[in-house]
């Protein structure tokens, strides 16, 4: 008996999405409690939904929707995983016409998806195609074995920004309990990381939007609290003027980081700051044991080109889709 049928967010839920996650991703690992724990941390003023597909009350596919935010209210941001050994069989295209269905609800104009270059998602490749999804950006993406950087290579550097009066300091260790020094730490913070994310790439028919400041600081404890990730950020005259955080997930890759964002305000660029700014998250990272970064860029943004400067290699790019409903 085939099956589509509600999260309830039950414990052997989150294991079982967890399974089925795993025999799709190429190049992660997830690992149920991250799951549960981001689950829980959500903005609730948006419609989230996972579709679990059961074959004889076995979990075999999962499609997981997100309402977009503000302007992006009328979109639907959804991923699907299946069980391989399930394809060509129709499951893939039972869930998205369910996903269709319950988008109507916030009167969805817009389905958007992400998926690699790589066997693993050639199946999911097949039914975008014949659903009539456009291809409407392809990102680079890059790994790296941090031990193998040269990190005395780019000490000079850091001393010329430092004596050009730029610090550099870790968010959570140096910044956060720190009223004195950093008053409104978590505003300024806020506002450097909104006024970088515009200058982002995104998809045609996507726009960028901003998270309310309340969830935004929620989210960000919880990223100090449960991930020995760091978070840099580059000061001058008391000025907030570029900052990198790398998420480390413990439980299930404890010796991988992922880049959530790198960026300097635009009239301090070409100095050198963003390097410098990787530069002293590797080092934090290799304390801790970390020993490989993975990072992305929009096939056209320049910044790539410093990701291959440090040795940063390329591996299955991704792909986003669009559809207009």
């Amino acid at each position: 008996m085939i099956q589509i049928k509600n999260f309830n967010e039950t414990d052997e839920e989150f294991k079982e999405l967890a399974r089925i996650d795993n025999l799709v991703n190429h190049d992660s690992i997830s690992h149920p409690d991250d799951d549960k724990r981001e689950w829980n941390i959500r903005d609730k003023n948006i419609i989230r939904n996972r579709l679990l597909l059961y074959k004889d009350n076995t979990l075999i596919g999962v499609l997981y929707y997100s309402q977009g935010r503000a302007e992006n209210s009328k979109t639907a941001f959804y991923t699907l995983n299946l069980d391989p050994d399930y394809n060509n069989q129709g499951f893939r295209k039972l869930l998205f016409d369910k996903l269709l269905i319950e988008v109507k609800a916030f009167n969805c104009n817009l389905v958007h998806t992400s998926i690699y270059e790589h066997p693993n998602y050639s199946e999911h490749k097949k039914l975008l195609v014949k659903e009539g999804f456009k291809l409407v950006q392809t990102n680079r993406e890059y790994s790296c074995d941090i031990s193998k950087i040269d990190i005395k290579k780019y000490r000079n550097l850091i001393r010329k920004l430092e004596k050009n009066g730029i610090k550099f300091y870790d968010s959570k260790e140096e910044m956060v309990n720190n009223d004195k020094k950093f008053p409104n730490h978590f505003k300024k913070l806020e506002n450097l990381e909104w006024m970088l994310e515009k200058d982002i790439p995104i998809p045609d028919g996507i726009k960028h939007t901003r998270m309310p400041f309340n969830h935004w600081q929620k989210v960000c404890l919880d990223f100090y609290n449960n991930s020995y990730g760091v978070d840099i950020v580059a000061v001058k005259n008391k000025e907030y003027i570029g900052s990198t955080y790398l998420e480390v997930y413990p439980k299930a890759e404890p010796h991988k980081a992922w880049t959530g964002h790198l960026g300097v305000v635009r009239k301090f660029r070409r100095q050198g700051i963003a390097t410098a700014l990787k530069i002293k998250a590797i080092e934090k990272l290799l304390h801790k044991g970390v020993t490989e970064v993975r990072t992305d860029n929009e096939e056209n943004n320049p910044m790539y080109k410093i990701n291959i400067g440090l040795g940063f290699e390329p591996v299955p790019f991704s792909y986003d889709y669009s559809k207009e409903l």
